[in-house]
């Protein structure tokens, strides 16, 4: 039946269950927390939760651990196992977790997501049954080559006699590489969330303690990063549209370094803590905020053009360089938008030995693995 499981038989099923059937009887176990675990090109973000009695959340844990790069800030190589485990087995450490059991993060450009409708009487057997013969429809791949899963979305609104049903599909060799990162640092994978899965969860969970009701909004989640800037459109709680764009923080930090005779390591420390010249904000930051601008605006045109007729109701930032001051306000003026910077544990009980600075210094880097943490606390 499990035609696409053939030879992977430590895999089951994909987003939403358990993984390593020799680990079933410790996972169905009650726990109470898990390592939300976000995996970038420059560092390691790790958060850890528990769920209260009371339904609240604690950060039991967080670390961010960088990348070591040359001058040359060539990114780190994704794909290097040692190295990523090393920095996890870091991180680790920085918590003091005693938690063994991980949740980490495919990026959307590594997974397909499709939307097929099936009759509404169909159990889970049979909806894995029918999509099993209609892969090769939809799925260019070889089967034997690929792991997947589905997520009944509830009746199609056109026809209820039919249930709408999405599907995601990634490459084995995927799943292979992100369990062996784990089980090489020590870690038990507790499931693999798509990227943008994850925001959502994140969302869900803090727009309500803004008083924004999500679940009527369309919202773009700009992520910031050193290397990327990234769009995930969020309509109405669903991730609908993701697009991601060279650009970064790498750029001020390589004009840093060039107008100032720096090497890359001085100029973003000089970016962190403010220690340039006066002339700095108005020729070289400001500029910069300017190109982000443009980004976002060349992204957002894009996704208009994609056939979504659905109007941004507000603009999230994430990532490093939503540290840059002022910069949400500097967005919304531009895009006339209301515009926020995300902070995932704003009102939230932290445990003793968190460093409030440390965590307020990089909370906004932290969405992704935030809602990776949330993916199975309960």
């Amino acid at each position: 039946m499990f035609l696409f499981y053939q030879g992977v038989n430590e895999l089951k099923d994909f987003f939403h269950h358990d993984i390593f059937p020799f680990n079933v009887l410790a996972l169905k176990k009650k726990r109470n927390a898990v390592l939300g675990i976000d995996i970038t090109s420059v560092a390691i973000k790790l958060v850890e939760l528990s769920k209260n009695s009371d339904g609240r959340y604690t950060l039991e844990g967080f670390a961010y651990v960088p990348f070591v790069h040359s001058d040359q800030h060539t990114p780190r190589d994704s794909h290097d196992i040692t190295l990523t485990s090393q920095a996890i087995k870091q991180a680790l450490t920085l918590t003091k977790t005693s938690c063994k059991y991980a949740v980490i993060a495919v990026g959307d450009a590594l997974v397909i997501t499709k939307y097929v409708s099936m009759p509404a009487g169909f159990n889970d057997e049979e909806i894995m049954e029918q999509l099993i013969i209609d892969a090769p429809s939809y799925i260019p791949y070889n089967v034997n080559d690929i792991i997947f899963d589905f997520e009944v979305q509830g009746p199609n609104q056109h026809n209820p006699a039919l249930t709408d049903i999405l599907l995601v599909v990634t490459r084995k060799e995927t799943i292979a590489h992100k369990t062996a990162v784990l089980s090489s640092a020590g870690l038990i994978p507790r499931a693999i969330e798509v990227e943008s899965f994850a925001i959502e969860n994140a969302l869900e969970q803090l727009l309500p303690q803004q008083g924004i009701d999500a679940s009527k909004q369309t919202i773009a989640v700009i992520d910031m990063g050193e290397n990327f800037i990234t769009l995930h459109i969020i309509h109405h709680l669903h991730a609908i549209y993701t697009r991601s764009q060279e650009f970064g923080g790498r750029q001020l930090t390589h004009t840093i370094a060039q107008t100032y005779n720096l090497t890359h390591t001085h100029a973003e420390q000089a970016k962190i803590y403010g220690s340039l010249p006066e002339n700095y904000v108005d020729e070289i930051l400001t500029p910069f905020k300017q190109q982000i601008v443009e980004q976002i605006q060349r992204h957002l045109q894009l996704f208009s053009a994609s056939q979504h007729n659905h109007r941004i109701d507000r603009i999230i930032l994430s990532g490093g360089c939503a540290a840059i001051a002022g910069i949400d306000e500097y967005i919304a003026n531009a895009l006339n938008l209301p515009t926020t910077i995300v902070n995932p544990f704003v009102n939230m009980t932290c445990a003793s030995q968190i460093d409030s600075a440390q965590l307020q210094h990089y909370a906004h880097s932290m969405l992704t693995a935030y809602g990776l943490a949330l993916r199975h606390v309960d």
